[in-house]
């Protein structure tokens, strides 16, 4: 038996890190499960995020093994591109011209956002961007982090901003909607998946591990999963299966990757941006609604609908308002996923492109 006296410094570094694992690994099991309890969307994400920051402050100095996060991003991308489905393209042809016109203006608001957030906020211009593009929080801090841009910032402004969409929803949802069904958005819709499909997914998912290598290809481990996912889901000849278990996996990775990049100075200055960002949330939502009375306009379809269809959110989360308050899903569903694949596709390059330009504060982020 060897005693303590008899471990080497290494063994003992070694000891306190798998101390140090473990209790990271602990914090953020109790947090997830607590916030899930609590029914709070990306509850994967938000607590093992949390539960990264705790340790990323107390200067542990731990960082999430590239080839998991690799992995992570590869189901990321897979989840995403299983909302291509045949009948959003159908749907999507039929008003073409109006989608396109909403998500336009939808990227026009955002990044008129996010020059106010660096003007006024002095928060830096690519972060500002696209923490203030709608879509899907996690893979708008995966672009993030894969690009070089700061993903704590983007990170708070994305979660802040969602939990401002959920408070919205919830209110409209309220004054606007029939009694709730229990009915939930199944991200398994079609009951005759076999283990099959489900091998192929993740087969397609696990290609982000290579791919992460390509530094030629922007978040090539997200992007290329989820391009061929896409032509895929959307050809209807093969419907994506990802098990819930691995979707929660998946963001639970993400959550601890931007959790553990904090420090104690990263954090103050982070929190110093939050009055800012707090009011482009409400300009966003204001946004929102204003988007869905031009959709009024032109298309048959009552206020919920229409705020849902333009809400500035993360898409799993307004098509789970959009079951559960009786809305027009396929409706909703169109315009978000639509607006989500022009986001993830096309942001990072816009958003490259518009930083270039003379009109923003120019920012260090080397000072965070």
């Amino acid at each position: 038996m060897v005693s303590l006296r008899d471990e080497t410094p290494t063994d003992r570094r070694y000891l306190l890190r798998a101390a140090d694992w473990a209790g990271l690994l602990v914090l953020a099991a109790m947090l997830w499960f607590s916030l899930s309890l609590l029914q709070f969307p990306a509850s994967a994400l938000l607590g093992t995020m949390i539960a990264g920051i705790v340790f990323g402050i107390k200067g542990s100095g731990m960082s999430m093994p590239r080839p998991l996060y690799r992995l992570a991003q590869g189901f990321a991308g897979v989840f995403i591109a299983r909302s291509m489905t045949p009948e959003v393209l159908v749907d999507a042809m039929a008003y073409w011209p109006l989608l396109i016109l909403v998500t336009a203006l939808t990227l026009f608001v955002s990044f008129a956002a996010g020059w106010g957030i660096n003007r006024l906020g002095k928060v830096p211009a690519q972060p500002a961007i696209l923490g203030s593009l709608p879509g899907m929080s996690g893979a708008m801090v995966v672009i993030a982090l894969e690009r070089g841009i700061d993903g704590r910032i983007v990170a708070l402004m994305q979660y802040a901003r969602l939990a401002s969409v959920i408070l919205a929803v919830s209110l409209i949802s309220h004054f606007g909607a029939g009694e709730a069904t229990v009915e939930a958005l199944s991200p398994e819709r079609w009951p005759e998946s076999t283990v099959f499909p489900l091998l192929i997914s993740a087969g397609i998912a696990c290609l982000g591990i290579p791919l992460g290598r390509f530094s030629f290809i922007p978040a090539a481990s997200m992007l290329v999963p989820l391009i061929i996912g896409s032509l895929l889901e959307a050809s209807g000849s093969f419907h994506i299966v990802l098990l819930d278990e691995a979707i929660n996996l998946t963001f639970a990775i993400i959550g601890l990757e931007i959790g553990l990049k904090f420090t104690k100075a990263s954090l103050v200055k982070v929190i110093g941006y939050l009055p800012v960002i707090l009011v482009s949330c409400v300009a966003l939502n204001l946004a929102g609604l204003v988007l869905g009375g031009l959709l009024m306009l032109f298309l048959p379809v009552d206020p919920l609908t229409a705020f849902l269809a333009t809400a500035p959110g993360s898409i799993e989360t307004v098509a789970l308002v959009a079951v559960a308050s009786h809305a027009q899903v396929p409706v909703v569903l169109t315009f978000q996923t639509v607006r989500l694949f022009v986001v993830v596709l096309l942001g990072p390059y816009i958003t490259e492109q518009l930083s270039k330009l003379p009109i923003w504060h120019r920012v260090s982020e080397e000072e965070l």
